[in-house]
Order: C-alpha cells, then structure tokens, then sequence
C-alpha cells in the first residue's frame, strides 16, 4: 500500500520525458510486471510536471524499502531453514532409532525364536526320556518284588530240606543206637523210615530247580538207603546214609548262604538302580519344570515382541512419509524464496534504472 502511495506521489513530481527514452531506459523490464506498470504510470503523467529531486527522493525510497524487504525475507527463510533443518534433524533421530529399535526386536525375535524350538525339542526328549524312566522304574521295582518272592520260597525249600534231613539225621541216630535190625524194627520204625524216604523224594523233586546238581547227587543214595532199611537195617547202610545226611545238611546249608548271599547283592543292585532312576526322574521333572516356564516367557516375549514390532515398523513408516514431506515443504519454500528473492532484485534494479534516469536529467 504504501509502495502504491509513493508510485502515485512519484507520478505527480515526474517531469516530462519523452516515452521513447523511458522505455529504452527500462528495456528488457516492459514484461515485469512492476516494470511495466511503472512505464505506464509514468507515461500516463509524462505531462505532469514536477521536481526531479522529489522524484528521486521517492525512488530512493521505494529502493530503501524494497531492500528493507528483501532482508525480512532473507531472515524469515534463514529461519525457517534453521527450524526446517532441526525438524528434519530430529525426524531422521526418531526414524534411525526406529529402525535400530526394529532390528534389535527382529534380533531378539529370531533368537527366541531358535531358542524356543530348542527347548521345545529338549522338552520332548526330557518327556520321553521320564516316560523311560517310569517303565524302568516299574520294571525294577517288579525284578524286586519277584526277587523277594523267589527267595522267600527258595529260602523256605532250603529250610524245609535241612528241617528234613536233621529230623532223619535223628531217626537213623535213634535206630544206630538201638542196635536195631530186621526183627527188633516195630511197625511205627517202618512207617517213620517210609515217610522220611518220601519226605526226601519230594524235597528232592522241590530243590531241582534252584540246587547244585552236586548236592542233587546224595539224596539218590540216601532214598535208596532208605528204601533198604524199611526192610533190613544194615549197620553199613545206617552209616553210609548217616553219612550222606550230614554231607546233604552242609550242602543246603552251604547252599542257603548262597542264596541269601546272592539276593543281598540283587537287592541292593535292584535298590540301587532304583535310587539311580528316582534320582534321575527328579532331575527330569526339574529339567522339564525349567524347560516349560521358559517356554511361556518366550512364547510370552515373542507375543509382545509382535506388537513391539508392529508398532516399530508403523513409526518407521509414518516418519518416512513425514522426512518426505518436510524435505518436499522445504523444497517449494526454497523454490518460493528464490523465485521472490530474484523477483524483488528486478525490481530494486528498475528502480535503480530510474534513479540513474533522472540523474542523468538532473546533470542535463
């Protein structure tokens, strides 16, 4: 407005010019449009009269403030390079810590990820391997049981057969020391020798399977003896099987020893493994408690890591499109300010063409 003012008080102090000179003062502006409204404006009071120093004056004052001008702008742009510079600064911080936030949870998800098919693997072999130990538990403890059981019976056959063998031991001593024989054995002698022969054959029958063939090998001698003596006592005999008795008694005892021998050793192999299984169940539950809680923090962890990184991935984005969008407002602004700045210094260099004119007239 006030440029407006000052071109109409400079049309009314213009002095006549001829317009061809005007216009050739002013060539290569006619197409400006402040050049040209200034060649019209001055044709239109070419026939005005006025003071060439006024004019001047007000030239120099429309120079002085389209420079003025000029500087406001080059400030205004200096600030907002300055503002548009520290926008930009702080949108590329927030997209490269968004990025490396991104690739630290891509990390982290992938080796979670590795670790959770780990554990799931090592969850399965610690299953299968407790589901092994229970069978080898039951297992034991079945070896066990049946051990106490076969050794309850052998140990009682064992017991049965000493039992047997010295309740003989006694009869045939008995019959040595009675001096006995044919005619002087009663009928209860006979039916006691009798049963004992039997008693001896079915201890016999019952020691075949857990006895040394070797003790086996006098309960024979000793039936038929026996056998004999129900008829006629043979003081040779009576020996000979008194004999055999007390090497049989030896033999089961030396036998039952054996085998109390033997199954303290089984059952404290059998208790052992049983110990050594138990131990190992209790590390497998322990291993598979362990393995199953990590489990869940990791399947927890992942779970937050996909909307952690869901929510990365949208920041990296949306501050994309935001750096585009500052650095294409940048653009147009600079774009702007160069076309204004290159505008206002055409018009400062009319106005100086003009100064030059009417110093040029003023000198004349």
């Amino acid at each position: 407005m006030k440029s407006a003012l000052l071109v109409v008080v400079l049309i009314a102090c213009i002095q006549a010019t001829t317009v061809s000179e005007l216009k050739e003062r002013l060539s290569g502006y006619g197409d400006h449009p402040f050049g040209s409204s200034m060649i019209n404006l001055v044709s239109v009071n070419m026939k005005t009269g006025g003071s060439l120093n006024e004019l001047k004056q007000l030239l120099q004052q429309i120079k002085d403030e389209l420079i003025a001008l000029t500087q406001l702008q080059d400030q205004e742009n200096a600030t907002f390079t300055r503002r548009s510079q520290v926008d930009l600064a702080k949108l590329q911080a927030t997209l490269e810590q968004g990025q490396q936030d991104l690739d630290n949870q891509r990390q982290e998800q992938q080796s979670l990820s590795n670790e959770l098919s780990t554990l799931q693997t090592r969850v399965k072999e610690d299953q299968a391997a407790l589901d092994r130990n229970s069978r080898g538990s039951g297992d034991a403890q079945s070896r066990l049981d049946a051990e106490n059981t076969d050794f309850t019976a052998k140990f009682q056959d064992y017991s049965d057969a000493i039992l047997a063998c010295k309740e003989a031991q006694r009869l045939l001593l008995n019959l040595r020391g009675e001096g006995a024989s044919l005619i002087q054995l009663t009928q209860d002698t006979k039916s006691n020798l009798i049963q004992t022969k039997e008693n001896f054959q079915k201890i016999k029958e019952i020691l075949e399977a857990h006895t040394k063939k070797s003790s086996l090998t006098l309960f024979q001698p000793i039936i038929e003896g026996l056998a004999e003596m129900t008829t006629k006592v043979n003081p040779e005999t009576l020996n000979n099987v008194l004999s055999l008795v007390a090497r049989l008694i030896t033999a089961l005892q030396e036998g039952q020893d054996q085998l109390e021998s033997n199954h303290k050793t089984q059952v404290e192999n059998l208790t052992r493994l049983g110990d050594d299984l138990r131990n190992e169940k209790q590390t497998l539950q322990v291993s598979l408690a362990t393995a199953n809680n990590r489990l869940k923090e990791i399947q927890s962890r992942l779970n937050e890591l996909d909307g952690l990184i869901n929510i990365s991935n949208a920041i990296v984005e949306v501050t994309q499109l935001n750096i585009q969008d500052a650095t294409r407002i940048n653009e147009l602004e600079d774009q702007e300010y160069s076309n204004q700045k290159v505008s206002r210094q055409t018009e400062i260099d009319i106005v100086d063409r003009l100064i030059e004119y009417i110093n040029q007239k003023l000198s004349e």
